[in-house]
């Protein structure tokens, strides 16, 4: 792990304990000869991803399975007929991935026989309901030779790049405290959010995003505690194994237009604020000359702010197309999983232990919620 720091007037890398920058490429080139893909699933999500490979050079979709639109045609692809079986995807051989953006409760039901069918899977997150479930999908994979995705999409947003580069620097010092509000759409009450067993909970549908990229910050967590105020509302720290704390609040209560997430981590000398779910904004303070912050910031964002004043320097990026940032890391998850399929010997942003993981921390979450106690968590 490494950091810059000033010696001579120029900026050098030293080892800083406690966080580590990306190790590979967030956005893989375009895949080449060109790939073959398929999408269970095609809701409203289904529909923006569908939209996101279309707009790609490299990615073509020969496939789309879903029950409930079978016979329609998808509006961005209109030479494709939506069939009602998932299994009639497994027939095709030149599909080389199967996209899975069916509620949760559907993942391992559908990624084993794909994974045994020689096709790799590239999973909306949760990896799945348990980790038996996610275990079962991890081995037949292994046994397959076949690859598992799961669309981690802030992974690949440069905004927690930026983030990650930052905190990995020795300008910041170790995490100490952190806090994630997430204050989500209103769902309705027959949404299949609410049944625990098709969408696992707030925690586990929604909340691995956030326990995953945190935790390539905060490290492995060791101990879990929560409530949940009221049905919508959800609330957990987390101890992690390096001393940091970290609060999640998760609430769906709002219009979409007043839908807002916001995030701050606190560093020994300095601190650094996340705006927005799909982040735009990424702003802070760090007691450090300008030169030093300046030589992280601008390898990874050429447009930024820096002021600096008697006692400290405050810095401002921003990240202002969140739709074509949300499709660009949708696209970059498939490309990498393809990369993957096709060479196993290359290292995703987001390996299948990482979204393991995060789910395992999920579960303990949600343990804790329901019995009011505290989980220790394996490390």
């Amino acid at each position: 792990m490494t950091g810059p720091f000033e010696q001579g007037g120029e900026v050098f890398m030293r080892p800083v304990a406690g966080h580590s920058p990306p190790a590979t490429a967030l956005h893989p080139s375009p895949v080449s000869p060109s790939a073959c893909v398929a999408v269970a699933g095609a809701g409203g999500f289904g529909q923006f991803c569908l939209e996101a490979y279309r707009q790609t050079g490299d990615i073509s979709v020969a496939a789309v399975a879903d029950p409930n639109l079978a016979g329609s045609t998808p509006p961005t692809h209109p030479e494709l007929s939506i069939t009602a079986d998932w299994r009639n995807l497994l027939d095709v051989p030149t599909i080389e991935v199967i996209h899975l953006a069916t509620p949760p409760f559907l993942r391992a039901e559908i990624a084993v026989p794909a994974l045994k069918a020689g096709k790799s899977v590239f999973c909306e997150k949760p990896l799945a309901l348990s980790l038996r479930e996610a275990d079962e999908i991890l081995d037949a994979a292994r046994l397959a030779g076949r690859s598992v995705g799961v669309d981690y999409v802030l992974r690949h947003h440069p905004a927690f790049e930026f983030v990650a580069r930052l905190s990995a620097s020795s300008l910041f010092g170790p995490l100490r405290t952190f806090s994630l509000q997430n204050f989500a759409q209103v769902l309705p009450g027959d949404h299949w959010m609410w049944d625990m067993e098709k969408s696992g909970g707030i925690l586990v549908e929604h909340g691995v995003h956030f326990f995953d990229v945190y935790g390539q910050i905060a490290g492995a967590p060791e101990e879990v505690w929560g409530s949940a105020p009221r049905k919508e509302a959800v609330q957990v720290t987390v101890r992690y194994v390096s001393g940091a704390i970290g609060r999640y609040y998760h609430e769906f209560a709002w219009p979409q237009k007043l839908e807002r997430t916001h995030g701050i981590m606190f560093f020994e000398h300095g601190y650094i604020e996340i705006d927005g779910w799909i982040p735009d904004r990424v702003h802070g303070r760090v007691d450090a000359q300008a030169a030093a912050l300046e030589a992280v910031i601008s390898p990874l964002c050429p447009l930024f702010e820096v002021r600096e004043d008697s006692s400290a320097v405050s810095f401002e990026v921003r990240f202002p197309d969140r739709q074509a940032a949300y499709r660009s890391a949708i696209v970059d998850g498939m490309r990498d999983l393809i990369a993957k399929h096709r060479g196993p010997s290359h290292r995703m942003v987001v390996s299948a232990h990482d979204a393991r993981n995060s789910l395992s921390l999920a579960l303990g979450a949600r343990r804790a919620v329901e019995t009011g106690g505290r989980e220790r968590l394996p490390c």
